[in-house]
């Protein structure tokens, strides 16, 4: 099962992670962390990890809270979403992490 954006490319690396992340914060989004253990195609609704990160620009604050979800819920698919806060809408969101089992 294929899983968001970029779910076609292998995972990616340390590095295009945060030029991600860079380039999110770059276009003022506001940056939310999402997980889920067993995903479904037709459940679009994931767990929230804490609070959307309002006021953010540093990719390493978002780097770090990626870290946290994954070491808190190691079997769990985490995907990052970015929210443009004057449409008030999601406009990018990808899987960053599926656990080293995953088949999605």
């Amino acid at each position: 099962m294929k899983l968001e954006t970029f779910a076609y490319l292998p995972q990616f690396s340390a590095e295009q992670l945060a030029a991600q992340v860079r380039s999110i914060l770059d276009r003022r989004l506001v940056v939310g962390i999402e997980f889920i253990t067993v995903p479904d195609p037709h459940d679009h609704y994931w767990t929230m990890w804490k609070l959307p990160l309002f006021g953010v620009d540093d990719p390493a604050v978002v780097l770090a809270e990626l870290d946290a979800c994954r070491t808190s819920n190691p079997a769990a698919y985490i995907k990052i979403n970015g929210y443009d806060p004057v449409r008030q809408g999601q406009v990018v969101s990808f899987v960053a992490y599926q656990p080293s089992d995953g088949s999605a």
